[in-house]
């Protein structure tokens, strides 16, 4: 009986601290698609129309610090050396279906972690840390850059 009641608490905490992990990652996601809005300025510089962000006061508090998420890994350039993590897989990430430039982060690997990402598949669902850069000026990246990022585990 003893041995039943200390599996069932085991279950228990490990389901509560998934739950935890789970909430704290819906938690970021909503502040990066909710606490943020976009609008497009036309560039006469690079003759289109640009995201011009407006960061909400919730999502500024992250400006600067290291934040851990899970999402879907998707490398952008055909050199392997580009990568973004989206909340959404890519048959309906932000270039394939225009769900919003605030669906997906830039994903600027630490040194020794590049090879790592570049063995990974379109698509994996993954956890990376990194230091958050909310980017509002510099068109040469995205709307939200993850640095000095580090691949935390595959999900699958």
């Amino acid at each position: 009986m003893k041995k039943t009641v200390a599996i069932i608490i085991l279950a228990i905490t490990i389901q509560a601290s998934a739950l935890a992990q789970t909430s704290k990652n819906d938690n970021t996601w909503n502040l990066l698609l909710n606490d943020v809005s976009i609008r497009y300025m036309y560039s006469i510089t690079y003759n289109t129309y640009l995201p011009k962000p407006k960061f909400g006061k919730d999502l500024k508090v992250l400006d600067g610090k290291e934040i851990s998420i899970k999402g879907f890994f998707l490398p952008v350039d055909v050199t392997g050396s580009v990568f973004v993590i989206s909340y959404n897989p890519m048959e309906s990430c932000f270039f394939c279906t225009g769900s919003g430039i605030e669906t997906i982060i830039e994903v600027i690997p630490k040194d020794d972690q590049v090879k790592q990402f570049k063995n990974l598949e379109t698509d994996n669902y993954i956890q990376i840390k990194g230091k958050l850069r909310l980017n509002a000026k510099d068109y040469e990246h995205l709307v939200y850059v993850l640095e000095n990022v580090e691949l935390e585990k595959i999900i699958k």
